[in-house]
């Protein structure tokens, strides 16, 4: 395969995490234009929030206005009437006098010069509450006036003086002046429902209180800190959020009475500038963020019910079936889409499929175990027979030479049938534990072949080795004539026991076999040798591809085998 499997996935290659991701771009630009529309609609709300407290504060401040509006009023008529008398001062107190017992807001009236003295009054000066105010400002601008004034007793309350100019054959001359007290001018609280409202104050425009519905120290603590009352009078009507002096955030609407003199100022419960900005961003956003999750969860709900759940169960019966062959099953889920259901179907004709031909493949491997077997049996005993044979031939020989060759012929006979009797009997797929047939082999010759007056010390160190026939046949050859050579040349020095020494051994991790055969000399023996044995044990070490080195020294001889171990490879057929 061109890529290796993960044992453990990326969890950002999960299905549910990738179609989270497209859904959510794909929702992208339906959410924006949701948080847009959310906000603007947030904004239009805040918005006619903000007017109807503004419109609420107007209203209130409605009777306030029109007190001051009818005072201009009445001080203008009393301009117009006493335009020619107000050298008479009889008359002019008269006018004035009857105009505060008419008016149950005006508590005092008089008409002042143009440097504050009176001219005439409208009861005893010493019946006035509040003191004039300073007059020089307003006399140089020469218009109307409203200014608020402190009562002169301890109670704490202030007036608003009404100051209309009059004139003199078109000279300003003086004011007529229209004293009404703050207790006149009744704020309507009534028709304000809002859950928000704290308190309606009026302030002058050096920022004063003058008056509140509540208690004055609690009016005075609700005033915004470092509030700028030209920066009211510039602008007018204003809606605007602050901290009161006591350290809350509030809403304040404000709205002027008389231009740059007397302003009502409405105070609201507010969440303060911070909380308003995060209420309101959480407002706009959390229809765009439940529209994202009821998607994203209706789209996973979709895709585990009609495709999740139904691949795991594909998945998981193909896991069955390449674990024990036994989970193929015919049954199709009612929900399973078309397009599943055609992949379930070629796995399950695959499955079958594979399980027929899983089953001939076996059938027919154990067809040709048997066969082989057989085989492997009728070698056996027709070598047998062959040795029973030359058995006879031993017998029946006359000469020693003669029985000597036979004896050799009939062991190479008994190794082929032992190696096809193993065949026979072995269940490791046509592999031969070679590593017991040397042993089986070395015990044999030496028991047969050693002289009966010579005791040999056999040592053995074998490993199991298992090799296919084509490696098995000629090492165990080789074995043989390699253990017949040893016999015929073992020997000692006088007094010590003659030995053989046989190792076989598996190299580079079972890869390559080496085999050691080492026996004692002695004194040198007259030995007849036809050289049969080296001439074999060199076709047999051509067979296996493996290298031979034999050493000598003064009381040893060693042979050395070393091969690589031959994996099975089939023949190929003759067509």
């Amino acid at each position: 395969m061109s890529e290796t499997i993960e044992s453990n996935p990326k969890w950002y290659k999960s299905l549910r995490i990738r179609l989270v991701l497209m859904m959510s771009l794909a929702l992208l630009p339906i959410g924006l234009i949701a948080l847009i529309q959310t906000n603007t609609v947030s904004t239009k709300a805040r918005q006619n929030e903000e007017l109807a407290l503004l419109a609420l504060t107007e209203q209130a401040a409605l009777q306030e206005r029109l007190v001051i509006q009818s005072a201009f009023g009445a001080a203008r008529g009393l301009g117009a009437m006493l335009s020619d008398n107000f050298n008479n001062t009889e008359a002019c107190d008269r006018a004035l006098s009857k105009l505060v017992a008419s008016v149950k807001g005006y508590s005092f009236a008089e008409v002042v010069d143009l440097s504050g003295g009176n001219i005439c009054v409208s009861d005893d000066l010493s019946k006035r509450k509040f003191a004039f105010p300073d007059i020089s400002a307003v006399a140089e601008a020469g218009k109307p006036a409203v200014v608020t004034k402190r009562s002169l007793q301890a109670d704490g309350s202030s007036a608003v003086f009404v100051m209309q100019p009059f004139y003199s054959r078109d000279t300003l001359s003086g004011f007529i002046s229209i004293t009404v007290p703050h207790k006149a001018l009744t704020i309507e609280t009534d028709t304000i429902a809002s859950g928000q409202f704290f308190d309606i104050v009026t302030l002058n425009n050096k920022g004063e209180l003058l008056s509140s519905q509540n208690d004055w120290q609690v009016a005075k603590k609700a005033l915004p800190t470092g509030f700028n009352m030209d920066w009211l009078s510039t602008f007018g009507s204003r809606v605007f959020l602050a901290r009161s002096s006591d350290g809350v955030p509030r809403m304040y609407t404000a709205v002027p009475v008389e231009e740059g003199q007397i302003f009502v100022v409405g105070i609201w419960s507010s969440l303060g500038e911070r909380s308003e900005r995060l209420l309101r961003i959480l407002s706009t956003s959390v229809f765009p963020v439940l529209m994202w999750i009821f998607s994203l969860t209706v789209a996973l709900m979709t895709i585990h019910r009609l495709l999740t759940r139904q691949i795991n169960s594909i998945g998981q019966q193909m896991l069955e079936f390449a674990r024990d062959r036994t989970s193929v099953t015919d049954t199709i889920a009612p929900d399973m889409p078309n397009e599943l259901q055609t992949i379930q179907d070629s796995y399950l004709s695959m499955a079958d499929s594979i399980l027929r031909e899983e089953a001939k493949m076996e059938d027919a491997m154990r067809h040709q175990s048997v066969l082989t077997k057989e085989v492997h049996h009728r070698v056996k005993n027709n070598l047998q027979l062959i040795s029973s044979i030359l058995n006879m031939q031993i017998r029946a020989a006359r000469h020693d030479e003669t029985k000597l060759m036979l004896r050799r012929i009939q062991d190479r006979v008994l190794s082929l049938a032992t190696i096809h009797r193993d065949l026979y009997q072995s269940g490791t797929g046509g592999q031969v534990n070679v590593g017991e047939l040397v042993r089986e082999v070395i015990e044999k010759t030496v028991q047969i072949g050693a002289e009966k007056s010579m005791d040999i010390e056999v040592k053995l160190d074998v490993d199991e080795v298992m090799l296919f026939p084509d490696q098995a046949v000629p090492m165990s050859l080789l074995v043989a004539e390699a253990a017949t050579n040893a016999l015929k040349y073992v020997g000692a020095p006088e007094g010590q026991t003659p030995w053989i020494s046989v190792e076989f051994k598996k190299l580079d991790d079972g890869k390559r076999c080496c085999l050691e055969l080492k026996n004692s000399t002695g004194a040198e023996r007259e030995v007849e040798s036809t050289g049969l044995g080296a001439k074999l044990i060199s076709a047999f070490a051509i067979q296996l591809d493996a290298d031979i080195e034999i050493t000598e020294d003064e009381n040893t001889y060693t042979m050395l085998v070393n091969f690589d171990i031959a994996q099975f490879e089939p023949e190929s057929a003759d067509f």
